[in-house]
C-alpha cells in the first residue's frame, strides 16, 4: 500500500520526501515557531513537502503538505521532510545560482514579507568575505540577507535576531557544492539552493543544536538547526515544518501519527532490523525507502508510521 510522509522545517529551510500512505514536509525556517511552509537553520525555515510511494519513507517533496517537489542531487525516494522545494527557482530578482548581480553585490534569499522565512531572491550589497564554515551575523533581522558572508554565500542557522549563524555555500549552476563538497539541496519555492552536509537520522550525528532531517527530495538526510521551543517537537506533537520535530523525529502526514488533528505529527525515526519499539501503539516501523533504491548505508533507516 502507497503512503505519503508531509512535514516541513521551522529553519530556514525545510524538506520533504514522499512514501507510501503518507510524506514528510521539505521546507525549513529558522524560527522557533511553526508554519505550514517553510524550514529550519537555527532559526530558518522551509517548506515541507508530501508525495506517495510504497514504503514508509518515499515521496516527492513540494512547497507544503499534499504537493510533489524535487531536489538535486539526491538519490532514491523516501518519505522524510525536504527542506527546499521546487528546484525550478524563486521568483525575484537574480538567481543565487548564477550570482548574476552587479559587481559588488551578490544574489540572496530575503523574506518576501514580515514575519515569514526566505521566499524570495534579490541583489544586496557585499558586506564581508565569510566562507564556508565562518561565523557570521545578518543585519536587522535573520531574513534580510544583509549578512557577512562572501558572494555565493549566505548566512544560516542564527539566533532570531540574526546572530551567531554560520555561513552556508549556495549551489551553482551545475547544481554542485565546489566549496563544501556537501549536497546540493533546494527549499522554500526554489530561493533558497544550498550546500548542506549529509547525516545519519538514526545516529543522529551532527552538531549540537541540529538534527538530521530529509532532505529536499527525500533522497537522503542532511543537518540543519532545530526550531522548536521548549516542551514541543516531542512524540506525537504537532508540526508544521522538518525541522520543528526533535531531533530523532521527523514530520509526518497526520495519517501516520495516531489522534493526529495537526496539518503534521512528529515521529520516530526507527532502525527497520530492530523492530516497533520506539513506536507508538498502533504504528509500525516502515522503511523509508522503497526495496531496492536506499541508497548506502540507508538500508535500515524506517520511520514511525500507521500501516
Amino acid at each position: 500500500m502507497t503512503k505519503t510522509w508531509t512535514a516541513t522545517f521551522a529553519l530556514a529551510l525545510i524538506v520533504g520526501c514522499s512514501g507510501g500512505k503518507g510524506t514528510s514536509a521539505s521546507d525549513t525556517s529558522d524560527n522557533s515557531s511553526t508554519s505550514s511552509s517553510s524550514a529550519s537553520a537555527s532559526s530558518t525555515s522551509t517548506s515541507s513537502a508530501s508525495a506517495s510511494s510504497t514504503s514508509a519513507g518515499s515521496q516527492t517533496g513540494s512547497t507544503s503538505a499534499g504537493s510533489a517537489s524535487a531536489s538535486a542531487g539526491s538519490s532514491g525516494s523516501s518519505t522524510g521532510a525536504v527542506f527546499i522545494v521546487p528546484p525550478d527557482g524563486g521568483v525575484g530578482q537574480c538567481d543565487p545560482l548564477a550570482q548574476d548581480c552587479p559587481e559588488g553585490q551578490k544574489c540572496t534569499a530575503v523574506s518576501p514579507m514580515e514575519g515569514e522565512p526566505w521566499g524570495v531572491n534579490v541583489c544586496v550589497d557585499v558586506m564581508g568575505d565569510g566562507q564556508v564554515g565562518d561565523p557570521c551575523d545578518v543585519m536587522n533581522g535573520k531574513y534580510t540577507g544583509l549578512d557577512n558572508c562572501a558572494e555565493g554565500f549566505i548566512c544560516l542557522l542564527t539566533d532570531d535576531d540574526g546572530v551567531g549563524g554560520t555561513c552556508v555555500e549556495f549551489c551553482n549552476a551545475d547544481m554542485l557544492c565546489p566549496q563544501s563538497g556537501a549536497m546540493c539541496s533546494v527549499y522554500n519555492d526554489g530561493s533558497l539552493p544550498i550546500c548542506l552536509a549529509n547525516c545519519d537520522p538514526l545516529t543522529q550525528d551532527c552538531a549540537v543544536g541540529q538534527g538530521c532531517y530529509p532532505a529536499a527530495g527525500g533522497g537522503t538526510f542532511v543537518c540543519f538547526k532545530t526550531s522548536v521551543g521548549m516542551g514541543e517537537g516531542g512524540v506525537g506533537d504537532g508540526c508544521n515544518y522538518t525541522n520543528q520535530c526533535q531531533p530523532g523525529l521527523m514530520c509526518a502526514a497526520p495519517e501516520l501519527v495516531p489522534d493526529c488533528a495537526e496539518s503534521g505529527c512528529c515521529s520516530p525515526f526507527c532502525a527497520v532490523s530492530e523492530g516497533n519499539g520506539v513506536c507508538l501503539q498502533g504504528q509500525e516501523c516502515l522503511p523509508y525507502f522503497e526495496m531496492g533504491s536506499a541508497p548506502p548505508g540507508y538500508e535500515d533507516v524506517g520511520v514511525c508510521a500507521l500501516p
